[in-house]
């Protein structure tokens, strides 16, 4: 019995590992590429999901700020003569991502209370007032709101 030794020759394959383990590194660096791309899109959808939001609420502080000052329910605070407090910073001091607040408060009119108050016939009135807040952040977001209130005290004041 005689074994015959077959030698094996790579002559046609040669370089086809190489070609191939190309081919991947090429299709790895490009997965890799839009994976940074899309994080990248969805950090800077992120920030601004937030500045948005920082500034909404500054407006919103700026609304409750109305309605805790006084000198905001004024009826001689008219369309043409508003009550307009000077500009405040939310935030901290020195912070890139605060924002600017401010608010503006309008006497309407006066009516009849609503039934359910309660008042004897006229002996009170509702003061209706217009409340807008403003607000700003250093990138260029804003907001503004808008929000109405009255205010029951007695008949003829001013």
């Amino acid at each position: 019995m005689t074994m015959k030794l077959h030698r094996c020759t790579y002559k046609s394959e040669a370089g086809a590992a190489l070609i191939t383990a190309l081919i991947f590194l090429v299709i790895m660096t490009l997965l890799a590429l839009t994976s940074m791309n899309t994080t990248t899109l969805e950090e800077k959808m992120a920030a601004n999901s937030q500045e948005i939001n920082r500034v909404f609420q500054a407006a919103e502080t700026g609304l409750a700020r109305a309605y805790n000052d006084d000198a905001a329910f004024n009826t001689s605070h008219t369309t043409a003569t508003p009550y307009w407090p000077a500009a405040t910073d939310i935030g901290p001091p020195d912070d890139s991502y605060n924002a600017t607040m401010r608010y503006k408060a309008v006497f309407v009119q006066a009516t009849k209370p609503p039934r359910e108050a309660m008042f004897e016939v006229g002996t009170a009135q509702a003061y209706h007032f217009d409340f807008e807040a403003n607000a700003s952040a250093q990138s260029g977001t804003a907001q503004t709101l808008n929000q109405g209130a009255y205010q029951i005290g007695p008949s003829g004041v001013n």
